[in-house]
């Protein structure tokens, strides 16, 4: 069986049409099993605790037990399926818990079928087989930009909130990260990380030219990704001002967040149809005793200079 639809996957993958495929799109699933290459096979206590949902607006949300991921999905032709730009919180769930190693398999996902109902994926890495069954559509509790959000846990559906916003946001104001911006980054990634590992860094000479591809191209995402998130918090600061918080990936402007969020809900850019959700959402930028403030002196230099340019 997993031979099988192993071959179907990559066979199907490779006859992929150029065209945008909406087949999964408003489609909802929970996790079945993972079964590696080696016919090892991972399968969750509470499947409901291991979601995912392709968006109308290309937009994935995934629940991984006590964590959350978000980002975009594409399906250039039936079976062909890629997932980008993930971004997850990084909680410690149970020791039992399937959280790393089904948080880990997106971003290798390369194919999918659908077959009597259920959901296969299929990964490049590994050639792992993730089995999925639907899942009935959760309530409505909020609208954004007039779609509606039918997500499972508060953090889902504030990660949507912030990416759409927060997207529309850099688009308008052109904070695209450039070429240039990007080597820079990788650049001074690569230095951090001889400095500190030595012989231990991470080389890829070992790796398959398609391997490598692979690691180049999630990478560059990465560093994309930071960096139009620096230059975001920057304008916002500049805009908005306030207090600026300490993070794990950089100072993020807190009060100008808050400030941004509250005029688009004002706008009607988001309405909450449940409280509880929406007491969640405002949770991160209203309760002080989450967060520690960089000093005022301080707050006022911490964008003036690029990281990647230190």
């Amino acid at each position: 069986m997993r031979a099988l639809l192993l071959t179907s996957l990559f066979a199907l993958g490779a006859q992929a049409a150029l065209a945008q495929d909406t087949t999964l799109a408003d489609t909802r699933w929970q996790l079945v099993s993972i079964q590696s290459m080696d016919d090892s096979s991972a399968t969750p206590d509470e499947p409901s605790q291991y979601t995912l949902a392709f968006n109308a607006d290309q937009s994935v949300s995934i629940r991984s037990d006590c964590n959350s991921v978000s980002g975009s999905w594409g399906s250039e032709g039936p079976s062909r399926l890629i997932f980008s730009d993930l971004a997850s919180t990084l909680a410690l769930c149970g020791p039992d818990s399937l959280d790393e190693v089904y948080r880990a398999q997106f971003d290798w996902v390369r194919s999918y079928v659908l077959r009597d109902g259920n959901l296969f994926l299929a990964t490049l890495a590994d050639g792992a087989i993730i089995e999925f069954s639907p899942l009935d559509a959760p309530p409505v509790v909020a609208r954004l930009m007039g779609d509606d959000l039918r997500l499972e846990n508060p953090e889902a559906v504030q990660a949507r909130i912030l990416d759409r916003l927060f997207g529309a946001y850099r688009v308008h104001h052109s904070l695209e990260a450039t070429d240039e911006e990007i080597a820079a980054y990788l650049a001074d990634m690569n230095r951090a990380l001889a400095e500190d590992l030595g012989d231990e860094a991470e080389s890829m000479d070992d790796l398959t030219e398609d391997e490598r591809a692979e690691v180049k191209a999630l990478r560059e995402g990465m560093a994309r990704s930071m960096i139009e998130q620096w230059k975001l918090n920057r304008a916002l600061y500049e805009q908005y001002g306030g207090r600026v918080i300490y993070q794990q990936f950089g100072p993020e402007p807190l009060d100008a967040y808050r400030q941004f969020l509250e005029e688009r809900q004002a706008a009607g850019d988001f309405v909450f149809l449940d409280p509880d959700v929406e007491a969640a959402f405002w949770r991160y930028f209203r309760d002080e005793s989450m967060h520690d403030f960089f000093p005022p002196d301080e707050a006022k230099t911490v964008f003036a200079t690029p990281p990647w340019e230190d």
